[in-house]
């Protein structure tokens, strides 16, 4: 649910500690850089929004991408509610945010890998990285169809030992969720300020929608609040209604008394990380690792859906890391984003030549060969 993160004082001295590295080192070593692909999708083909289904990509290629035939662990790193492909990059520019990644790996903070930053942007701001009768089939489009097209594309480990996934806000509850619906795609999950579960931010975040809007539910749009979006966002995830216009989807409370509507909850609860864990747990043990962080001033309920969450993973046995820092929702965005890529990069397959193939082999001038 990041709209727009904001960079701190700490995160202010570390981005200049890391382009005081990087100056230092550019002379010696070639940099990563960030590239525009596009898929299409077929997933999100004839979606009832009318969004389409050619979806750009955000992908950055580590150093070494362009004169080395390596291939490169995969980071998938999904964005948060309201942002798109350029979330990350845009907030810092370019330049700098591959000044960061950049100074990380020659810091050996984390090795090279490939980092993939998708669109999963709807018309009702996110889609919370879900199929969805009403916005399209988002967790294919990300599981399935675009861990395919990079495979194809690009110079991966196409294993799951090369395979982590990562979001932040809405991008951390998708990671989550797809991380443990799809074991088999991904090592490792990183979750950033993610809603964990939907009975606490319910409770949280509904006498707040109630107060946005005094004069009648407006509807989702860009006119709409921050919370009333958000609901609006969620329910055409969670709880879509074909048969219920204009918006065609069902509210999981009664307005204005904030009632919670057991039927639509239910719904939900299909979809809360909180209840599917017991449905996942064998999906949870076979993770190599899995690190959640939330602000102790986050939003309405995700301080505590996140220690909720944290709790029933130490009953199950599950092992993780849980950062609870300082800050809002958006605080410390760079030096949290680089801390959850050093934990994964942890665990991933490290970049190497293709199987059979030696790096003597690789780096050899071949002038050509005398026919025998």
């Amino acid at each position: 649910m990041i709209s727009k993160q904001r960079i701190d004082n700490i995160s202010l001295i570390i981005l200049s500690m890391v382009m005081i590295i990087f100056i230092f080192s550019q002379q010696a070593s070639s940099s990563g850089k960030i590239i525009t692909d596009t898929i299409t999708s077929n997933s999100l083909m004839n979606n009832k929004l009318g969004d389409s289904n050619i979806r750009n990509m955000t992908i950055y290629l580590p150093p070494s991408y362009e004169s080395s035939n390596k291939i490169y662990p995969v980071v998938y790193l999904l964005h948060g509610f309201g942002g798109d492909e350029r979330s990350y990059v845009n907030e810092i520019s370019e330049n700098l945010a591959v000044l960061i990644i950049d100074s990380a790996i020659m810091s050996n903070v984390i090795k090279e890998m490939i980092i993939v930053m998708p669109n999963a942007k709807t018309k009702y701001g996110g889609s919370y990285y879900l199929n969805s009768e009403l916005t399209g089939n988002y967790e294919d489009y990300i599981s399935k169809e675009l861990v395919d097209f990079i495979d194809g594309k690009y110079r991966t480990i196409n294993d799951i030992k090369g395979r982590a996934i990562a979001g932040a806000s809405m991008g951390g509850y998708g990671s989550m969720t797809l991380g443990m619906k799809h074991p088999d795609k991904f090592i490792a999950i990183a979750s950033l300020s993610p809603p964990l579960s939907f009975d606490i931010i319910a409770k949280a975040m509904v006498p707040e929608v109630i107060k946005e809007n005094p004069n009648g539910m407006p509807g989702p749009g860009p006119n709409a609040k921050q919370f009333t979006a958000y609901f609006y966002a969620l329910s055409a995830a969670l709880s879509p209604n074909l048969d219920n216009p204009p918006f065609f989807v069902d509210l999981p409370f009664e307005y204005p008394s904030g009632k919670i509507i057991e039927e639509v909850r239910q719904r939900w609860l299909k979809a809360d990380p909180l209840t599917m864990l017991q449905d996942h747990l064998q999906a949870l043990m076979s993770m190599k690792g899995i690190y959640i962080d939330v602000g102790d001033r986050d939003l309405p309920g995700f301080t505590e859906s996140a220690r909720i969450f944290a709790q029933e993973l130490t009953k199950l046995g599950v092992k993780y890391k849980l950062n609870i820092y300082q800050g809002e929702h958006a605080d410390k965005a760079v030096e949290r984003a680089v801390d959850s890529l050093s934990f994964l990069s942890a665990l991933l397959a490290d970049p190497t030549f293709p199987s059979g193939v030696s790096r003597k082999d690789k780096l050899a001038v071949t002038w050509g060969k005398i026919r025998k």
